[in-house]
C-alpha cells in the first residue's frame, strides 16, 4: 500500500496540438510521436510510477514496464475519470478544469495502460457524469479529441465511453430538450440488501425517504428500503479486469473531498439509485439540511411533486423552473442547506462506500463474491484542484501535484491530508480505512509514502497549497 506524489511548480497542463505526446524519447515509450514543446504531465506521471519502485530493476531500459503489476496482457482496463459536466456559459477554462479530469494526464496513463494490457489488451475511459451534461461537449473542454486523434492510426484499442443510461438534456430555462435510455441490458443490477450501509438508517417500521435531487422520487424508492438496497452499475465497470481511476483532487458538498472512493459514482448507469441524502431535516429522520423549519420542508415536498412529472409535459416545464428558482433562492438569498450538502449528511458516504464493495466484489453477473473481483489502482490529478463549493462548482486551485496509489481508500487519505484535512473527520475515510474487509485497506499511517523523491512519513504530509483547501460551505465547521 503506497502513494507517490510529485509537486512543483512545472507542473502546467500541455496545449493539445502536440497530442500530449512526452517532450522526452524515453527508453520504454511505444510510440514514434515526439512534442517539440515541454510536457511536465507526462514526465510527472512517469515520475510517479518510478518514484513508487514499479518495476524497478528495468527503470531506464526500453522493457520498463511499471503497471505491469497490476494490469496483465489482454486485460480489459477501465480509467475511470471526473467528467462531472460540460463547461457552462460565464465559465473561466481554469475553473472547468479545477472540476474536470484533463486529457494530458489520461494520455499518459493510457500509454503505460498500453504497455502492461499489450496489443490485445482493451483500453477505455470515461464515466457516468451528470444527467444534462453533453457528453460531446466535455470531452472537447477536457481535451479528449487531440488524444483519441493520436490513437486512430495506432494499434491501440482506446475509446471514450459515456457510462450514463439515461440521458436528459436542458435547456437554458431548465426544461428538458432532449431525451435518452440505453438499453437495459448495458446496466447489471447489483444487490446489497442488508449488507448495505444504508441499511443502518431502515427499519421494518419506519418508512425513510432516500432522494437525489432532480430525480424521480418513487425510482429512487424502489432501489432503497428496509433490507432492500440495490444499483445499476454499467456492465463496462463490471466486465473490466482493472479499474484506474484518475479523478480530481477536489472538495464535495456531499462527502467532504471527491477523489477515488467517491469517483466510483461514475460507474453507475442510473443515477436515480444513488442515495445522496433522505428527505427532510433530522427531526423527520432526515440528513437534507439542519433542522430550521418548515419551509425547506415544503419545498423539499414540492421538489418530490414536480419530479414525479405525473401531468403534460407544458406543466412540467412551468413547475421545474418554479422548483429550480424557488430552491435557488433559498440557498442564496435565505443561505440555506439544500440537497444534502452539509457535513451532517449521514446518507452520501454510505452509498459512497457501498459501491466500493460493489467495484471490489461484484462479478460480472452483479453476485457479490468473497474475494475482490479486479484490479484497483488511481493516479489524482492535482496540477489544478478544486476548492470550495465542489464538486461542481469549486474555485480552481494550482495545487501542482499528481500522486499514484494502489490502493483507492490509502489514496484518498493522502488526498485529505494533501488539501489540509484530517482524514478522520471525513466518514467516508474513516469508514473505509477502518474496515479491511471492504476495500482492502488498513489504518491511515501504515502504508508507503514518497515525495518528491524523498520517504515522508503519512504524518508529515502537509498541505499542498501551504494551507487547507476551503471547505465546502456546509463542511467548514467539520473539515479540520
Amino acid at each position: 500500500m503506497l502513494a507517490s506524489i510529485i509537486h512543483g511548480s512545472q507542473l502546467r497542463y500541455p496545449g493539445a496540438d502536440e497530442f500530449y505526446s512526452p517532450a522526452e524519447c524515453f527508453p520504454e515509450y511505444p510510440f514514434d510521436h515526439i512534442a517539440i514543446r515541454p510536457n511536465p504531465v507526462y514526465a510527472a506521471v512517469r515520475a510517479c510510477f518510478a518514484q513508487a519502485g514499479l518495476d524497478k530493476q528495468s527503470f531506464g531500459t526500453p522493457t520498463w514496464n511499471p503497471l505491469g503489476a497490476f494490469i496483465r496482457p489482454g486485460d480489459k482496463v477501465f480509467i475511470l475519470c471526473n467528467f462531472v459536466y460540460h463547461r457552462r456559459p460565464g465559465e473561466s477554462a481554469e475553473a472547468f478544469r479545477g472540476k474536470c479530469t484533463h486529457a494530458s494526464v489520461l494520455r499518459a496513463v493510457i500509454d503505460y495502460v498500453h504497455l502492461a494490457a499489450g496489443p490485445t489488451g482493451k483500453i477505455s475511459f470515461g464515466n457516468a457524469p451528470l444527467q444534462s451534461c453533453i457528453w460531446e461537449k466535455v470531452l472537447k473542454d477536457a481535451g479528449v479529441p487531440a488524444l483519441l486523434a493520436f490513437y486512430e492510426n495506432r494499434p491501440v484499442s482506446v475509446s471514450a465511453r459515456d457510462l450514463r443510461l439515461s440521458i436528459r438534456h436542458r435547456g437554458q430555462l431548465g426544461q428538458i430538450v432532449q431525451s435518452k435510455d440505453v438499453a437495459d441490458d448495458a446496466g447489471i443490477r447489483v444487490s446489497l440488501n442488508e449488507y448495505s450501509l444504508l441499511d443502518e438508517l431502515c427499519s421494518d417500521r419506519d418508512k425513510v425517504r432516500f432522494r437525489v435531487s432532480d430525480y424521480d422520487p418513487d425510482r429512487t424508492d424502489g432501489f432503497h428500503a428496509w433490507r432492500k438496497h440495490q444499483y445499476i452499475i454499467n456492465s463496462e465497470i463490471l466486465s473490466s479486469q482493472v479499474v484506474f481511476s484518475v479523478p480530481k483532487l477536489k472538495t464535495h458538498e456531499k462527502v467532504g473531498i471527491t477523489t477515488g472512493l467517491k469517483g466510483y459514482v461514475g460507474g453507475v448507469g442510473h443515477k436515480d439509485c444513488l442515495a445522496h441524502h433522505r428527505f427532510g431535516p433530522p427531526r423527520l429522520n432526515g440528513d437534507e439540511y439542519p433542522d430550521n423549519g418548515r419551509f425547506q420542508v415544503l419545498l423539499s415536498e414540492f421538489h418530490d411533486f414536480v419530479y414525479r412529472r405525473r401531468y403534460p409535459a407544458f406543466l412540467a416545464r412551468v413547475l421545474e423552473i418554479l422548483d429550480k428558482n424557488s430552491r435557488r433562492f433559498a440557498r442564496i438569498v435565505l443561505r440555506r442547506t439544500q440537497s444534502g450538502a452539509w457535513g451532517g449528511n449521514d446518507t452520501a458516504w454510505r452509498m459512497v462506500v457501498d459501491l466500493a464493495h460493489i467495484m471490489y466484489y461484484a462479478d460480472i453477473r452483479g453476485i457479490l463474491c468473497a474475494a475482490p473481483q479486479r484490479r484497483h489502482i488511481m493516479l489524482v490529478d492535482g496540477i489544478v484542484g478544486g476548492e470550495g463549493d465542489g464538486p461542481l462548482s469549486p474555485s480552481p486551485v494550482e495545487s501542482r501535484a499528481l500522486f499514484f496509489s494502489d490502493n483507492i481508500a490509502y489514496g484518498d487519505s493522502v488526498a485529505a491530508r494533501l488539501m489540509g484535512y484530517d482524514p478522520a473527520s471525513i466518514p467516508m475515510l474513516r469508514y473505509a480505512l477502518h474496515d479491511g474487509q471492504l476495500v482492502d485497506a488498513p489504518l491511515a499511517g501504515e502504508g508507503e509514502c514518497f515525495l518528491n523523491g524523498k520517504a515522508v512519513r503519512f504524518a508529515e504530509i502537509r498541505p499542498i497549497l501551504g494551507r487547507p483547501f476551503v471547505p465546502p460551505r456546509g463542511w467548514r465547521s467539520r473539515l479540520t
